[in-house]
């Protein structure tokens, strides 16, 4: 009878020993894996930080180009008339084009960029 509670209490051990074990090696493989995703989303962010610096250029760019065509447009207003002035308003035509096919682009980049920050913020 004493053997018995002895056995019982090996097994009890071993068990216990095998719980342990399994846990304490599933808890650094989610560590492992965690920390290797902060470095992921670390990249990822700072990938994200420079292209909203290059937007950010292109949009100067772009206000600086509308202000140059709205002085142009003054200037035009005293002769609508002539080829020139058509001329001019077609470039100018094409460049608002341009403009809202990069507005667009702009857009959907803020829209992705959003995305991504609420994983992010749902991560941290």
């Amino acid at each position: 009878m004493g053997k018995k509670i002895v056995d019982k209490i090996k097994k009890t051990v071993c068990i216990l020993m095998l719980v342990f074990f399994v846990s304490s090696v599933t808890v650094a493989s989610v560590s492992a894996a965690s920390q290797k995703t902060q470095k992921q989303w670390g990249s990822e962010k700072k990938q994200w930080e420079n292209e909203q610096n290059n937007w950010e250029k292109e949009k100067k760019n772009w206000n600086s180009e509308q202000r140059n065509w709205n002085n142009e447009k003054q200037r035009w207003n005293n002769n609508k008339y002539g080829n020139d002035y058509k001329k001019w308003e077609n470039k100018y035509k094409k460049w608002q084009d341009n403009y809202k096919k990069w507005q667009s682009r702009y857009n959907k980049w803020q829209g992705n960029h959003k995305k991504w920050l609420n994983e992010y913020n749902r991560f941290r």
